[in-house]
């Protein structure tokens, strides 16, 4: 595989939860209708996309090897964040740990990833930009999807230079055995 810069590591979120975001980001973001729905556990924070020089031939097994160590997450949707000083507002965690956990066996596998500039914050994002009134912002963060779900996938997501869109370059199950 030809590696681009941005290529991030996600877990996907599967329906009905899935559907369930893509109906708030149409209701409030159009930067995000077609964006995958899914948790980014690197690139966006903490360490940052895989590096534009690294080789696929590497990266791969590492990426294996933290699948096999990894089992799948179930997990449910916290409260919705504003991140400070931006209109970017997300889906936190009910229970952030396991998403830490995966994040901290990528950066410790010998992936090499690009820097970011941000602490490490698992979530799944609801908008990106753009004006809101006080009673968007207000809704926004009264919304709540409740129940839990499993992910099952590790995944690579990168933009396709042709179309501009992002999408799965990548997956492969999580296999390890529950802690």
């Amino acid at each position: 595989m030809n590696l681009r810069n941005p290529t991030y590591v996600c877990l996907d979120i599967p329906d009905p939860y899935r559907e369930k975001v893509r109906e708030i980001r149409r209701t409030f973001c159009d930067r995000l209708t077609n964006f995958p729905v899914e948790i980014t556990v690197a690139g966006s924070s903490g360490v940052g996309s895989i590096s534009v020089d690294a080789d696929w031939a590497s990266v791969e097994p590492k990426l294996l090897s933290v699948c096999a160590k990894t089992a799948p997450i179930v997990a449910r949707f916290g409260g919705v964040v504003r991140f400070p000083g931006t209109d970017t507002f997300v889906l936190s965690l009910g229970n952030p740990i396991p998403f830490q956990t995966i994040h901290e066996r990528l950066k410790d596998s010998g992936i090499p990833f690009e820097p970011s500039p941000f602490p490490f914050f698992p979530h799944c994002s609801l908008r990106m930009s753009g004006e809101l009134s006080p009673a968007d912002i207000s809704h926004l963060f009264s919304l709540r999807i409740e129940g839990e779900f499993e992910i099952e996938y590790l995944a690579l997501q990168a933009r396709d230079e042709a179309t501009g869109l992002v999408g799965r370059v990548w997956q492969h199950r999580l296999t390890g055995r529950p802690e």
